[in-house]
């Protein structure tokens, strides 16, 4: 059985996105201006980047590899056979805008810099699972995330409301976990803050 990823790791990238520009008075610095960067200084385009980044149409199509923006083999510094197993978010505006409108040079995310969408991520991987060298199973993980405000289960305001497991080779099918409340977010789809 190979053992799953929390999607905390996952999620980290999503915080190295930022802008060195900041809004014009009025008005929101958008990714088509040509003006936003990351954290590392790379422009921000329009559809995917070569890291697996579509950050208007609020996705990443990668692998953990890509996903730290280093195709170095490594996972933010760690190695491992899940390293090239492919992954995929898909994220709410609100979890990480795709423009910079409250002129704080950081794509905009939530409110005061907290992230208040959903995120789910969608993990497809190979292992050996007799130890022989060769990459003989398959699996796949998925993840629904949602803020949920102060005292979240998940750092402290965000819980995982759905995964799902299936490792045939390790015995797992379909397995489910729902260990919040249904939908993608808060209340009526995170549109109510209790």
């Amino acid at each position: 059985m190979k053992k799953y990823l929390v999607p905390s790791l996952v999620v980290l990238t999503l915080v190295l996105m930022t802008s060195t520009v900041s809004a014009a008075p009025g008005g929101c610095t958008t990714i088509s201006d040509g003006v936003l960067t990351d954290s590392l200084g790379n422009l921000l385009v329009m559809g995917y980047d070569q890291f697996g980044y579509n950050y208007q149409a609020h996705m990443f199509v990668g692998t953990y590899d890509s996903v730290d923006r280093k195709l170095d083999g490594k996972y933010w510094g760690s190695t491992g056979d899940f390293v090239d197993d492919m992954l995929t978010m898909k994220w709410s505006e609100d979890w990480l805008s795709n423009k910079d409108c409250n002129g704080d040079g950081k794509l905009d995310r939530g409110a005061s810099g907290i992230s208040q969408g959903w995120l789910t991520n969608h993990v497809i991987g190979d292992y050996d699972s007799d130890g022989d060298g060769s990459q003989d199973a398959h699996y796949s993980y998925f993840s629904k995330i949602v803020w949920v405000g102060p005292g979240g289960p998940l750092w402290g305001q965000y819980d995982v409301i759905q995964e799902v497991y299936n490792d045939p080779a390790g015995g797992y099918h379909g397995l489910q976990f729902k260990v919040g409340a249904p939908g993608l977010g808060l209340n009526d789809h995170w549109t109510t803050i209790p």
